[in-house]
């Protein structure tokens, strides 16, 4: 599991072209909770880094497809 930083959800949010509600949706969270992760005001627990290890491994596996 990867330890995700603020700098790399932000990353990972904006490479999808996702608003910060849409990560959160995804996450099953708040937008608001990804604003704060995303300026370090909060760290993601343990499940939220399984989830954000899984979205990033479903990007790239779409990515992937659609090179095809």
């Amino acid at each position: 599991m990867k330890n995700w930083t603020s700098k790399e959800i932000k990353t990972l949010r904006k490479k999808h072209d996702l608003s910060q509600p849409a990560m959160g949706n995804l996450l099953g969270v708040s937008g608001n909770y990804i604003y704060l992760l995303e300026k370090g005001v909060k760290k993601p627990s343990k499940t939220l880094r399984l989830l954000l290890d899984c979205i990033e491994r479903q990007f790239k596996e779409n990515e992937k497809e659609r090179r095809k």
